[in-house]
């Protein structure tokens, strides 16, 4: 299966060029300009890797890559940018970021890069398949995949970060601005708060055994929801 990355620079140009060197070595690129377009992109094709940008027109590269990393701490992303300040990269590696690479760069170390960066994943994960299981759940948090009596139930991204940050933390409240946040950031949706209880519905028809009278995913009235402390 070939592998997906996501790249997102605002430069037209770069994202030409390393979208053709990738696709040269059986790589599917897709291009963003901006980081609005890199969240559509991403819950629609989730990526094997991320080149980010950190200028872009929107938004800092750097606070998307916390909010990427904090939900899929393995997903490899090589910082790309014309900030080459050993405090830039320290930020950058802080943050979570697994490879820096400078403006101007050759596009075959690039694709180096890209390639030893997701040989680096495959090994890890195989090494330590994140795995939890509670009950009758099986949670795979690196194949973003869950189970429930060894039956793979099928989950929309939105219902994934979900899932992911209730996780976190077992028996902590997230406040509906809180799960806002991880859903929409910044963007106007509107009726969020319908919407957000629609994709709790949703969840809850597909890991419980009576959505009614759920089991994991419970609402704390007037706070929000958590999942129920194991």
């Amino acid at each position: 299966m070939e592998k997906k990355i996501l790249i997102v620079d605002d430069d037209p140009d770069i994202l030409k060029v390393v979208s053709a060197f990738l696709e040269l070595e059986d790589f599917k690129a897709y291009q963003a300009g901006s980081i609005t377009e890199a969240r559509a992109l991403f819950e629609k094709n989730f990526p094997d890797l991320i080149i980010l940008d950190i200028m872009l027109p929107d938004e800092s590269g750097l606070e998307w890559l916390k909010e990427v990393k904090r939900f899929y701490p393995l997903l490899p992303v090589l910082l790309l940018t014309a900030k080459s300040s050993v405090s830039d990269k320290v930020i950058g590696f802080e943050l979570g970021a697994d490879d820096y690479l400078a403006k101007p760069f050759e596009p075959l170390e690039l694709v180096a890069r890209c390639k030893a960066l997701l040989r680096k994943k495959e090994i890890y994960t195989k090494r330590d398949q994140r795995i939890l299981k509670i009950k009758d759940l099986e949670i795979d948090f690196e194949g973003k995949k869950i189970y429930k009596r060894g039956k793979e139930i099928s989950l929309t991204p939105k219902e994934w970060a979900i899932l992911s940050l209730l996780l976190s933390k077992p028996g902590k409240v997230f406040s509906r601005e809180e799960i806002k946040e991880v859903l929409w950031k910044d963007k106007e949706v509107y009726n969020w708060s319908r919407v957000l209880d629609v994709h709790i519905k949703h969840l809850r028809d597909k890991i419980e055994d009576d959505p009614s009278l759920p089991e994991y995913i419970l609402t704390i009235y007037g706070q929000g929801y958590k999942f129920r402390e194991f």
